[in-house]
């Protein structure tokens, strides 16, 4: 687990240097946090989803990052891949889902740490060819965060930005290099997790990378990612954080396309990891902030996509049609946007997007935000 010490003085001080509006911000967030702790503690059921939703989120961290002790990842290499995801399948419905990933990122580093580059890890390695196709969305997204998690270790606030920019690219290329037809978008995301995660102070200096780079393209999935990283962040598994990071992906993104991805993004991970439990969704998010979620469809792009990539990952899982079906109690309008925020796009993530997403091989696209009506019928 991350050390939350550290996590916090990091959070605290951007880039470990003092931002001229730092305490500005602090107090901000500090005053958003108790107004939410206060309104927390006066409801029971509120609290309770609380605790659940952080309960949760540590459960799926531990998963990715713990995942070579959970199913006896050996040293050596080749890894026995096949056999590998057979336990995380056997894992649970849930568990799967996550424990694939990690079992990824394990998988991409074995290369590095045998001294080979891993090329075509997921194209050409006879051990990957074979893998089930309810695994390569989560394989990939693992692979992905292996290659970043290397490539950017030694980097700081002080690598040059050309020096950025090499290793930016090679980070891409090597998920180019690996990645099958129509699944490139999960390792590319990844980029943004790794560098939202673990490299703070560069997530603007990545982001000016890829647009030196010329990789328009890429920045929608490395901004869902670096959402998705704010979720994770150690200092947002203290209470009352669960709104706050939208406001912190909305003071990070340079730009409102960012914004959207990141809170994509952050809507992706919230949904995957309470998805047992839709009323903390209804509780901390759609009933108290919902009129602010529903200004656009970035939430419910978010929503949609969790869905996609659920069905896809383990289809049987016996919690999504719940999920689904689920409405809040409250008054009507918490259920108007319970509808528009969560309902629909299930119903449409289901019936429409992911029949047509599969058919085209282009499920990779779930992980960056598209507008809800053309999701399956625009991009790759």
């Amino acid at each position: 687990m991350l050390d939350l010490g550290r996590q916090a003085a990091e959070a605290a001080v951007p880039g470990g240097t003092a931002a001229p509006d730092l305490f500005a911000r602090l107090g901000a967030d500090l005053a958003e946090r108790t107004a939410s702790g206060l309104r927390i503690a006066s409801s029971p059921r509120e609290s309770l989803a609380a605790a659940v939703e952080i309960a949760n989120k540590g459960e799926v961290y531990l998963l990715v990052r713990q995942v070579g002790r959970l199913l006896g990842v050996p040293d050596g290499f080749p890894l026995p891949l096949l056999e590998l995801v057979a336990r995380a399948y056997g894992l649970g419905p849930f568990q799967a889902l996550w424990a694939v990933e990690g079992l990824g990122h394990d998988y991409a580093v074995s290369w590095f740490t045998a001294g080979i580059e891993p090329r075509g890890i997921l194209t050409t390695a006879p051990r990957a060819r074979a893998l089930p196709p309810e695994s390569l969305l989560m394989m990939h997204a693992g692979i992905g965060l292996g290659f970043a998690e290397r490539l950017l270790e030694g980097a700081g606030r002080d690598t040059p930005p050309e020096a950025l920019r090499l290793l930016v690219a090679d980070v891409l290329r090597l998920c180019r290099e690996s990645s099958r037809p129509g699944y490139l978008g999960a390792a590319l995301e990844s980029l943004g997790l790794v560098t939202g995660l673990f490299h703070r102070p560069l997530v603007p200096g990545v982001d000016r990378a890829l647009r030196d780079l010329s990789e328009t393209e890429v920045l929608g999935f490395y901004w869902h990612g670096v959402g998705r990283a704010l979720y994770f962040r150690a200092v947002n598994f203290l209470p009352c954080s669960t709104w706050p990071v939208f406001d912190a992906a909305r003071r990070a993104a340079p730009d409102d396309a960012a914004r959207r991805n990141a809170w994509a993004g952050l809507a992706w991970a919230i949904t995957l990891v309470n998805q047992r439990q839709p009323w903390i969704l209804a509780e901390l998010l759609v009933e108290p902030h919902g009129e602010e979620l529903a200004r656009d469809d970035a939430f419910a792009d978010g929503v949609a996509s969790s869905i996609v990539m659920r069905y896809d990952s383990t289809p049987g899982a016996p919690f999504i049609e719940p999920f689904c079906a689920f409405r809040p109690r409250g008054p009507a309008r918490a259920h108007e946007l319970w509808e528009a925020l969560v309902a629909r796009p299930c119903r449409l993530a289901l019936e429409v997007y992911y029949p047509a997403l599969r058919a085209e091989d282009r499920l990779g696209s779930i992980f960056r935000y598209r507008p809800l009506p053309g999701l399956a019928g625009e991009g790759s």
